[in-house]
């Protein structure tokens, strides 16, 4: 089952809804959808302006003719980059698909994103500025076996050596008896066959789990990889770890990482995917990872059934995902947009059997919608297909929330509209066509 993480803060609540067919101007439209989002409002007709899109921006933006580089963003968009150079976790084990939480994706400015929170680690990185991270960690269903694999971005290859063996250090240092987030100290141990990476275990007696950590410097980057079973299973920890960072070498090694002095003037908005999302307004929230765009395989880091997804990306030629208060999805052509949507509705009904059929917000063309109640509170999706482009907005209200800026669900009906009014616009324009 693909997952995207709902746009809110407090919450890890995800699924995705999909579905096709067309009306009768050949927009995209649900099969067996309520009449009220196709046949009285087919795209030959409707008219944007009468759609309520409150404070959102319906002009799509073209960030490169505008002159707006990443600048202050930088090194997030630099993040962004790398995820398509970080390994899959379920590529190194076919059962390492549980996950996609808030700690995977871009981190700036530290590396607790990773994991590593404990005061010797904090201390240990204080000389060293890391530019960016990017990090993946997924379990398998039962939380059995856990992998975690992270790149970090410094300024220079010095850096990045001297950070990794002053972390490795502070994994082999005893803590302090009040830093509360540490364990050991590890023992250091070696990998046969990667002289170059430090590594240390640690056995967790009170859960009965075995874990090995290790770090890597590679140019100006270092990798930290996180491994664990409460299996009893020693073997797998090494074999697991040294596979992942013999895989990873070579990916991170191909990365065509940008000049520290010109991660400021990196675009933003690669083959002007990101322009046609719906944005943020100032009061919603955004992390590093939201407003971005990925190619397939760095998407595939946020997704819980990566292995079908990816198959789909495949099929559909789906090349750039962008996400900003919507996710877009650019495919080779409006067929594949339509198969891309169709595969995601079955694989959404058949996880959540109780998530019925809604109206499309405000009649809006060549949408479907599918809405109910979940674990965590009320989640609805809808998908607008629009020639090669897929998007997806979703709203959430969790249960129990009384914060309005974590309800997204009364924002839905305006970002849907936005969504299809940017779409309209684009095309006009002539932004990024394929």
């Amino acid at each position: 089952m693909r997952t995207v993480p709902i746009l809110v803060a407090a919450t890890a609540a995800t699924v995705l809804l999909a579905g096709c067919g067309s009306t009768s101007a050949g927009t995209p439209q649900a099969e067996g959808a309520d009449s009220t989002s196709s046949d009285t409002a087919t795209t030959a007709s409707f008219d944007v302006d009468t759609l309520d899109t409150g404070e959102y921006r319906t002009e799509p933006r073209d960030f490169e003719a505008d002159g707006i580089n990443a600048a202050d963003f930088g090194p997030a968009v630099e993040g962004q980059r790398m995820a398509e150079f970080v390994v899959l976790p379920h590529d190194i084990d076919p059962r390492l698909t549980d996950g996609a939480s808030m700690n995977n994706g871009v981190g700036v400015g530290g590396i607790a994103k990773s994991g590593l929170t404990n005061d010797a680690a904090r201390q240990a990185l204080e000389p060293f500025d890391v530019i960016t991270t990017f990090t993946d960690f997924h379990g398998s269903p039962d939380d059995a076996y856990n992998l975690g694999v992270s790149v970090w971005r410094f300024a220079d290859a010095d850096q990045a050596a001297q950070a990794a063996t002053a972390l490795h250090t502070a994994e082999l240092t005893p803590p302090a008896a009040d830093d509360i987030f540490a364990s050991g100290p590890g023992t250091e141990v070696s990998l046969p066959t990667l002289p170059d990476t430090l590594a240390s275990t640690y056995r967790w007696d009170t859960t009965e789990t075995d874990t090995m950590s290790t770090f890597t410097a590679r140019g100006p980057h270092v990798i930290y990889t996180y491994v664990s079973t409460t299996t009893g299973g020693t073997d797998w920890v090494s074999d697991t770890t040294t596979r992942t960072i013999e895989r990873q070498i070579p990916m991170i090694d191909a990365f065509p990482f940008t000049p520290t002095d010109q991660i400021e003037s990196l675009p933003v908005d690669v083959d002007k995917v990101l322009g046609r999302a719906v944005g943020f307004l100032e009061n919603e929230y955004a992390s590093n990872s939201d407003t971005a765009v990925y190619g397939p395989l760095g998407w595939l880091h946020f997704d819980s059934d990566p292995e079908e997804t990816a198959a789909l990306f495949e099929e559909t030629g789906t090349d750039r995902i962008a996400r900003a208060n919507s996710t877009v999805y650019r495919t080779d052509g409006p067929e594949s947009a339509l198969t891309l949507r169709d595969a995601f509705v079955a694989q959404t009904l058949d996880a959540y059997p109780d998530i019925t059929e809604e109206a499309a917000p405000q009649n809006v063309p060549g949408t479907v919608c599918y809405g109910g109640d979940i674990s965590q509170g009320r989640l609805t999706k809808c998908l607008i297909a629009y020639g090669p482009y897929l998007a997806e907005v979703a709203g959430f209200r969790a249960v129990g929330n009384t914060d309005p800026d974590d309800d997204t669900l009364r924002t839905l009906s305006q970002r849907v509209a936005t969504q299809y009014v940017k779409f309209v616009r684009a095309e006009e324009m002539g932004l990024g066509e394929n």
